[in-house]
């Protein structure tokens, strides 16, 4: 506790040598302590950084917290935690800090920090310095120490394993934003999808035991249609009896509001409505205990496996909600169509176009460009983005500029705008 103390006084007192030196002490009398490598590298990279403004002496602390948290890994071999964390440091703090355009570039040019990669054995090779890529490394290293029987201890599986195929779509994004639209962005994101389906494939824990993957959603819910197909066959006009029979126990109001179009229903008739379709529900359960004779056993085992793949269906939802499993698979795609890489190509060299002032030239990149997100919006398979809150918020992003740039030529935002389904949809989000 002593040395820690002494430490952030030297951080308060901006006495970095003093800092430096402290911090190799308490390393040296708790180098199985997990937190304070954790701790101490988040000061250095986090806090200490941004106590300089040039953006040199700040990369020069974000790594020597990496530096510190690579310590760490070499005494305590066998803690994924630490080593996804010294992941997490170079594809976050290296990629999204506010000069992450200058950080990357001083990353890729850091002989120093790439001479001794375990990775390569060796000096690593510039084109494998991109730090996405290099972050990935580490969390690829940090999943075999799991699937090689490590405990995580508090992380949690789902984010734990999603970090990888992120960094891969990370580092396929950057591309772009660096002007690289051509095979090389296309395989990049090729890659990005596989690597996505290898993690929806994993077996994650969830619930009271219940091993889920995610790509199996689809597969439950299929499951489901087809066993409750063949309830019905087993016993004809058993549901619907059973649904006319709960039908008369409704409320007038709940069976008024239910028959009430959605586009009709006020603030209180819209929860009564809810609350007679769910008292409408048939269960499988319920369908099975009126079905008879040698198909009554039957029935209820495919009733108990209908919940089963419910549960599980229901398992994965939630799973796929909370990092945004579908968004991403589909992205994955979206990225490696020819509109799309067209389209973001000629958006790149419209803002190219309006930095060196040529607004013209500017204009007609974008006007072409809006037009192939048009085209790629309107394709069946990807419509439904129109209506996912990160595309849209990257479309508006780009709306914006283009409004920015309207504004400099002195021209109107059109009224008939292109793309004016999407900022429907934006505005939607915020005056629900």
């Amino acid at each position: 506790m002593l040395f820690r103390s002494k430490a952030g006084n030297y951080r308060m007192k901006k006495d970095w040598t003093n800092l430096s030196a402290t911090l190799n002490q308490i390393a040296k009398l708790e180098p199985h302590f997990i937190t304070v490598w954790q701790h101490q590298a988040w000061n250095l990279s986090f806090n200490v950084s941004a106590e300089f403004d040039g953006y040199r002496d700040r990369y020069h602390w974000v790594i020597e917290g990496i530096k510190f948290l690579k310590r760490g890994v070499t005494l305590n071999r066998h803690e994924p935690r630490l080593v996804a964390d010294v992941g997490w440091f170079i594809k976050q703090k290296i990629g999204y800090s506010d000069e992450a355009k200058q950080f990357r570039v001083l990353f890729r040019e850091d002989d120093d920090f790439h001479a001794d990669d375990e990775e390569f054995g060796g000096s690593r090779p510039p084109e494998f310095r991109d730090n996405f890529l290099v972050g990935k490394y580490w969390f690829r290293r940090a999943e075999r120490l799991v699937d090689g029987g490590a405990s995580l201890r508090k992380t949690a599986p789902l984010v734990f394993f999603s970090h990888r195929p992120m960094c891969q779509m990370s580092y396929a994004q950057f591309l772009e934003k660096d002007g690289v639209f051509g095979e090389k962005a296309k395989l990049a994101w090729k890659k990005a999808e596989q690597e996505w389906h290898e993690f929806g494939a994993r077996g994650l824990p969830a619930g009271k035991g219940d091993t889920i993957r995610l790509n199996d959603e689809e597969m439950h819910l299929a499951t489901i249609v087809e066993l409750n197909a063949k309830l019905d066959e087993m016993g004809p006009g058993v549901r619907e009896a059973i649904r006319k029979q709960k039908y008369r126990l409704l409320t007038d109001e709940q069976r008024e509001a239910y028959e009430t179009p959605p586009e009709k229903l006020t603030r209180e008739t819209y929860y009564l409505s809810r609350e007679a379709a769910a008292a409408l529900n048939v269960t499988p359960d319920e369908v099975a205990r009126r079905i008879t004779g040698p198909d009554r056993k039957e029935a209820r085992k495919m009733a108990k496996q209908i919940k089963e793949a419910d549960k599980l269906a229901r398992l994965i939802a939630a799973d796929r909600g909370t990092i945004n499993f579908v968004y991403w698979r589909m992205r994955a795609q979206m990225e490696q169509t020819d509109e799309t890489r067209a389209a973001r190509e000629l958006i790149y060299k419209g803002n190219a176009a309006a930095r060196k002032g040529y607004l013209p030239s500017a204009k007609d990149y974008y006007d072409a460009g809006l037009a192939k997100w048009r085209e790629l919006l309107d394709r069946e398979d990807f419509s439904f983005l129109v209506r996912e809150a990160n595309t849209v918020d990257d479309l508006i992003e780009i709306i914006d500029k283009y409004r920015l740039l309207l504004e400099m030529r002195d021209e109107p935002f059109p009224k008939d705008f292109i793309l004016q389904d999407v900022l429907d949809s934006y505005d939607r989000r915020f005056t629900r």
